[in-house]
């Protein structure tokens, strides 16, 4: 009898103690779970932006960022040819990015990481509308605002972009806040020129010098981005 009551004594303790071991759950097991997520702010040369983070992997250096950035320029610019003679420049000057990429950190315990992706822009030029405000006064050459007309000229680039970039930070913060830096760069692709006027220069041939002017700009596919960020952890 007693031997049967200590080997029920010594099932149950072993019973105990398996589940005691399978509900403890290590602090740096709850940091690399696989499903933890982020969201972060950013503020730099491309504007203001928000992304949401998404950890892929167990050992946290692998990461999900989907989310964009938005700037805009849009203030009249007033540029005296002569005295009291001015030319009005109205930019349309938009920076919109939609983006998913990949953050991956070659380093277990570091905070750099590199990162690359695509995304999408739906304003994918620069567009200036040029207007005389009065009577323009070109090297002695006068002209009314009628005879000057509007001009509008633009730079187009392709819509679907690429980025590369590297910093330090992680996106999903070890505790609740953590901030960081990114540098990187936009590949825009080859850009084309969109010119439309009328007025004087319809008796001129500008129209020929448009493919001058793209191949002088042909190299200016690259737009660099630099940003500072804060991270917030969801769980």
């Amino acid at each position: 009898m007693v031997r049967i009551w200590c080997l029920c004594i010594l099932t149950s303790w072993l019973g105990q103690a398996k589940v005691v071991s399978a509900q403890f759950v290590s602090p740096d097991s709850l940091r690399a779970h696989p499903f933890r997520q982020s969201v972060s702010v950013l503020v730099g040369t491309t504007g203001p932006g928000l992304y949401y983070n998404r950890l892929l992997s167990r050992s946290n250096r692998l990461t999900l960022r989907v989310g964009g950035q938005y700037f805009a320029y849009r203030k009249l610019i007033r540029v005296e040819t002569a005295s009291n003679s001015y030319v009005q420049i109205k930019p349309d000057l938009t920076i919109g990015f939609m983006q998913a990429n990949l953050k991956w950190h070659p380093f277990q315990h570091g905070s750099f990481f590199v990162t690359g992706g695509v995304g999408y822009t739906w304003h994918p030029d620069i567009r200036l509308v040029i207007t005389a405000e009065n009577k323009l006064d070109l090297g002695g050459l006068a002209l009314t605002p009628e005879s000057v007309g509007t001009i509008n000229l633009g730079v187009r680039w392709h819509p679907i972009v690429g980025y590369l970039g590297w910093g330090f930070g992680r996106s999903i913060p070890i505790k609740r806040m953590g901030v960081g830096f990114e540098m990187g760069v936009f590949y825009l692709g080859k850009p084309s020129v969109q010119l439309d006027y009328e007025g004087f220069l319809e008796t001129t041939t500008i129209d020929k010098q448009v493919p001058v002017v793209e191949k002088n700009i042909s190299n200016y596919r690259y737009l660099p981005t630099l940003n500072l960020t804060l991270s917030y952890s969801l769980n």
